[in-house]
């Protein structure tokens, strides 16, 4: 009776895992979208450009931090548990995120406060390095066998969640205080409304139950070096299949708002709108290729989503640059569906590939080392594309490309769990995946 009840109820593993996820990503997409405040107030500069690019650059030591965060709380996960590496990440994103809303500016604390907020930033970072790693191998290992692909892909739902919330905070405040008020104070709200957010996913990850997973045990040997030495091919397949994931996520909903106000020539609101409901439909499509997948096989829906992306970026891309609503719903909804199929199910294949007992550094660091690095620079790559190129479909073209080594990885790279869901090797093996 004791062990029943340690074991959290399905709703709270499912929330615990995409909530994480939805607090991280809102932090991103917060700071991104307030970068030129940051500029101001903390990287003052006779050149704008300049404090503008020293502010876009600790949004860039964030992404680099992101390997070692997969690293750091991997092992944690591994050599701990997958429950305090969850709670650990939420103090570790919480914490900083309230102290950027209250940092005093240059004019304050001269040069302190930049050095203060690239600090916080670098350990914010880490904590998106090890967080969706952390929640995916939690969440799938205390999925029924049958529902594995569906839980899973709560934890892209989560981070797509965060983007529309991040997003949509930061349009409303900046509307309802205007400019002035937005550029003196008002930047800070949404730092300090995280807060809302943050409680809750504490609230709920401090009453998650004991891991099913089979952890280290007593294994003096390393394992970091069992991973590197034992596992490098998983690790390696695991990167190479991601490279999409970041690739989509930056360019196809982010970079894809002020190519739209360029190209489309429609007004920054209009395309923050089209953004918002593609972020909707890539949340609620990753959960329904989840799905598909328990019922097809995950790989196999995972493969349709990236068909869709080589197929489909092209066109959506050129309906995206239709000054035409209905054009431009129908562009990123193909995008979404892409992402969406291709994400949701891949969740599940990730933690079936490796062995529990380095599964979290594994899945860590072959996932959070191409999304920070593809995922990072993916935007830099398309902006000198389109802008230094005037190549207009540079967007589509970027995508496509890393649609194709996620694609060439999963086909070339064998071990993946092919076949129906129940058939996978982990589930012949009755090893936890």
């Amino acid at each position: 009776m004791e062990k029943q009840a340690e074991q959290p109820s399905s709703a709270r593993v499912v929330v615990a895992g995409a909530i994480g996820n939805a607090i991280e990503f809102y932090d991103f997409t917060v700071y991104a979208f307030l970068a030129s405040y940051f500029a101001a107030h903390f990287f003052p500069s006779t050149d704008p450009i300049a404090g503008l690019l020293a502010s876009y650059a600790t949004l860039a030591v964030g992404m680099i931090m992101r390997p070692v965060g997969g690293l750091v709380l991997g092992l944690v996960g591994d050599q701990m548990s997958r429950r305090f590496a969850l709670q650990l990440s939420v103090v570790l994103i919480a914490v900083p995120t309230l102290i950027i809303g209250l940092l005093p500016t240059y004019e304050t604390i001269g040069v302190l406060a930049p050095i203060l907020l690239i600090v916080l930033r670098m350990i914010q970072g880490l904590s998106v390095g090890g967080e969706y790693s952390s929640s995916i191998v939690y969440i799938v290992e205390h999925a029924p066998p049958k529902r594995r692909g569906l839980w899973g892909s709560f934890s892209p739902m989560g981070a797509f969640g965060g983007l529309f919330l991040g997003t949509a905070v930061c349009i409303v405040v900046g509307s309802l205080l205007g400019t002035e008020e937005m550029a003196a104070w008002g930047w800070r709200i949404p730092f300090i409304a995280s807060v809302l957010l943050t409680a809750v996913g504490f609230g709920v990850r401090m009453g998650l139950g004991a891991d099913k997973a089979i952890l280290a045990q007593a294994n003096s040997e390393s394992i970091l070096i069992r991973a590197f030495r034992d596992h490098w091919w998983e690790m390696l397949a695991i990167a190479l299949a991601n490279t999409s994931t970041g690739v989509v996520t930056f360019v196809g909903f982010a970079f894809a708002v002020p190519w739209m106000v360029q190209v489309a020539g429609v007004t920054r609101l209009h395309a923050l709108g089209i953004n918002l409901y593609g972020l909707v439909a890539v949340a609620l499509l990753s959960l329904a290729g989840g799905a598909l997948g328990d019922h097809l096989g995950r790989l196999r829906v995972s493969i349709l989503g990236l068909i869709v992306l080589l197929a489909g970026a092209w066109p959506a891309f050129q309906y995206m640059g239709s000054p035409d609503t209905t054009s431009q719903v129908i562009g990123i909804t193909i995008l979404a569906i892409g992402q969406g199929f291709f994400v949701g199910p891949m969740c599940a294949c990730m933690v079936a590939l490796v062995a529990p007992q380095v599964r979290t550094t594994v899945v860590s660091l072959g996932y959070s080392i191409p999304v920070g690095v593809f995922g990072g620079l993916a935007p830099l790559v398309t902006e000198f594309i389109f802008a230094r190129r005037g190549i207009e479909m540079a967007p589509a073209l970027v995508i496509i490309a890393g649609a194709f080594v996620s694609l060439a990885a999963i086909l070339i790279m064998g071990r993946w769990p092919y076949g129906d869901p129940g058939q996978a090797r982990e589930d012949r093996e009755g090893v936890p995946a």
